[in-house]
């Protein structure tokens, strides 16, 4: 298989769906008897019955559906709190002594900043591979939230 978002499944010739008999053994007995591996471990997958089934299924792969850990949202949010401590470093170089550190400012910071190839935020964003964060145009609320939960943790 070529992804680890991927799993086998056996679709109907005639309907092109998924077949009523698939379920993950078949599917990976299936692919046993395909790659004709009879011997060790793959000789307890059910591949009589593998071989049965594709006289009116076909072996493809699909793409998994995303958990509640592998959404995009919650992508953005590991990858915003993995590099909120980073931002408020360079924010406060770039502050000036007399200017007082204030969440909102920050976070309109950040806002502006994130999504602008020039800039150092940008740049320390896409050396990371935090991808779901500099491509989305997240709200000032968005980084907000995520802020009042980094210092809720940290306390």
């Amino acid at each position: 298989m070529k992804e680890k978002y991927q799993k086998l499944t056996l679709v109907s010739r005639k309907t092109k769906r998924v077949a009523s008999s698939h379920n993950w053994l078949l599917a990976l007995g299936t692919y046993a008897y395909l790659r004709n591996d009879k011997k060790g471990i793959a000789s307890l997958l059910p591949l009589a019955k593998a071989q049965k089934s594709l006289r009116y299924n076909f072996l493809t792969t699909k793409n998994k559906r995303p958990g509640k850990e592998e959404t995009s949202r919650g992508q953005a949010r590991q990858e915003a709190k993995f590099i909120l401590p980073k931002l408020e470093f360079l924010y406060k170089e770039v502050l000036q002594n007399h200017q007082k550190f204030l969440k909102k400012r920050f976070c309109l910071w950040i806002k502006q900043e994130i999504n602008k190839p020039s800039t150092k935020a940008h740049s320390l964003a896409k050396n990371d591979n935090m991808s779901s964060i500099v491509e989305r145009h997240h709200s000032v609320r968005w980084w907000m939230d995520l802020y009042k939960k980094k210092c809720r943790v940290k306390h």
